[in-house]
């Protein structure tokens, strides 16, 4: 009996390996040539330069003075759709001389009112919180805000960017030559 079931084992082991044998047997292999992936491309330029940052420059600027609209043409030369853009506005003191009294950034950032903030056609001023509680927008303001995920830029097409500032009529002696240069940064996503 040990016999005929040790037997019986030795064959069903026999059939099972036959049958793995045969199924490994019926296989096939094919390859594919001539097949090319290229990643696309997110080609931010502004004004037609490489490069994602602007530099607003207003000098000699008297209280109530504005600094006419800038304008900035950004254009995504890539093969890629930006789905979103970010904003975001830096600045660093930038003083003139002499400067009887010297204020920081912040403070000069807080006297020059944003009048007008557009980009692809739209107001983004409503957008913006007056963060400092002084009243009115301005650059301080800007600074602190969030202005990620606008409107993306499709491939070859270009949106304008524009802003307009004004230095407050009630700033006062105290911020005679003192200056900031303001950075605005645009990421283009996708």
């Amino acid at each position: 009996m040990k016999r005929i079931i040790g037997l019986t084992i030795a064959i069903m082991l026999s059939l099972g390996m036959s049958g793995i044998g045969t199924w490994a047997y019926f296989s096939d292999v094919e390859t594919s040539t001539g097949n090319q992936l290229a990643a696309g491309t997110l080609d931010l330029k502004t004004d037609d330069v490489d490069g994602v940052t602007q530099t607003l420059f207003a000098t000699k600027m008297a209280p109530g003075d504005t600094k006419a609209s800038e304008n900035i043409t950004l254009k995504n030369s890539g093969s890629l759709a930006g789905t979103t853009l970010d904003l975001v506005f830096s600045y660093v003191e930038n003083d003139s001389s002499p400067n009887p009294v010297d204020r920081n950034a912040d403070d000069t950032a807080a006297n020059i009112e944003v009048t007008a903030l557009n980009y692809g056609g739209s107001s983004l001023l409503s957008s913006i919180s007056d963060n400092n509680t002084n009243g009115y927008k301005d650059v301080e303001d800007l600074k602190n805000e969030d202005l990620s995920g606008q409107s993306g830029i499709d491939p070859s097409a270009s949106k304008d960017f524009g802003i307009t500032a004004k230095l407050r009529e009630e700033t006062g002696n105290d911020f005679q030559a003192d200056g900031i240069d303001i950075t605005m940064t645009f990421t283009l996503n996708q």
